[in-house]
């Protein structure tokens, strides 16, 4: 009986979750968000790390003080983090055409959330705490008007965080792969669900190719965790602030097509999400926040558990033995491995890849995230813990 109960519950939690919620928000995102023209331009402070970006460093400036925002409101702060290509030789040739770039170099390997937090602590030594902090990826391109949307909530008071609508830079044919399909429509599902998440003020997590926040709001991430964009939106909702979608303020990054780049970058998002998980626990008590807290964020970074349980309880609930129990998990085990060989094989027939794309993501986005559970708690066994992080770099 035991095992019929928490199969039923396990996979209750997973639909929720991966179905339900998402149906959810889908529904409240038809109903856009106005907001108020703001009587003047405030400051925008955009703050970015950037290691070996030289593809995409010149057109990012560019993007950004080519944008309808007026460009004397406007100061860019790259930290470059021991750069080994031409990234550092285009910013200081970029910092002659526009004052506004401001570069600094990190000559040892120091992290993205070190970086930020060191050309934060220069921000406040030159600008008023009422500026809009902007937080970015090297990679993210913003459009003419990007800028302008993206500050326009803060217009309203109780707004401390504002996630801008990413999208996905369409790869060409020769480049599309296997890997960068369900990801661009990862990508498409979650900003509408932050869409509709929006409609109460409680936009779980930021993406942080393109998010925005007070000056003031900003907070120190802990040392050692790494997804800082999540932190300092869960913090402003802590604080009972409001964190809003801006649907029309888009910017547009490339997709990762390497499955090995994309599986790593979820197995360290694995580990920063538990660490997350923990320090923000008490919001599922909070009743503004706690449905979309819960649904979008605490079952799905611990959806590996909710699946093991899942295939475990009807597993015995089926079999009622152990020996069937061992042949469901032997199955489970065989079909996984299947399913990664298909990926992993690029003679794989298309219309094989494309119709399994949906399946392999999850499999591989819940496998990732229980190996960064894992890391996470090696570290804690060994009494270290690694200090830099990078996104989609390439060992």
């Amino acid at each position: 009986m035991w095992s019929f109960v928490t199969g039923l519950l396990s996979s209750a939690a997973l639909f929720h979750s991966y179905i339900l919620y998402p149906w959810h928000m889908r529904r409240a995102a038809r109903h856009q968000e106005d907001f108020e023209p703001l009587e003047s331009f405030p400051e925008v402070v955009i703050l970015m790390a950037a290691r070996n970006e030289e593809k995409h460093i010149r057109p990012k400036v560019l993007s950004v003080f080519r944008s309808s925002y007026p460009k004397a409101k406007i100061k860019f702060y790259v930290g470059t983090d021991a750069c080994t290509d031409q990234t550092d030789p285009i910013l200081e040739e970029l910092t002659t055409v526009y004052p506004g770039l401001r570069h600094r170099r990190f000559e040892t390997r120091t992290g993205k959330p070190r970086i930020i937090q060191a050309l934060y602590e220069e921000v406040c030594l030159e600008n008023p705490e009422d500026s809009i902090l902007v937080l970015t990826d090297a990679d993210t391109l913003l459009e003419e008007k990007t800028l302008a949307e993206l500050v326009l909530p803060f217009g309203e008071t109780n707004v401390g965080g504002v996630q801008a609508r990413i999208l996905a830079i369409q790869p060409d044919q020769t480049q599309a792969t296997k890997v960068s399909a369900p990801e661009i429509q990862y990508l498409e599902r979650e900003m509408i669900t932050k869409q509709g998440e929006s409609q109460r003020g409680c936009v779980m997590g930021g993406y942080g190719a393109l998010m925005a926040l007070r000056c003031s709001d900003f907070v120190k991430v802990p040392e050692g965790f790494i997804v800082d964009d999540f932190y300092w939106f869960a913090a402003i909702l802590r604080k009972g602030r409001r964190v809003v979608f801006a649907s029309n303020a888009v910017a547009r990054m490339p997709i990762e097509g390497d499955a090995a780049v994309q599986f790593r970058r979820k197995r360290r998002l694995g580990k920063g999400n538990l660490q997350n998980l923990w320090a923000f626990r008490t919001l599922a008590l909070n009743r503004r926040l706690a449905y979309a807290w819960i649904s979008h964020k605490v079952i799905r970074w611990l959806s590996p558990w909710l699946l093991l349980v899942t295939v475990l309880s009807w597993g015995w609930a089926l079999s009622g033995s152990a020996w069937g129990l061992a042949l469901v998990l032997l199955g489970g085990i065989e079909f996984t491995a299947l399913l990664i060989l298909i990926q992993r094989n690029r003679r794989t027939p298309a219309v094989w890849a494309q119709r399994l794309g949906a399946p392999l993501h999850f499999l591989h986005m819940n496998l990732a995230l229980a190996l960064g559970a894992w890391d996470l708690l090696w570290e804690k066994l060994r009494g270290r813990q690694a200090r830099v992080w990078w996104d989609n770099q390439k060992p």
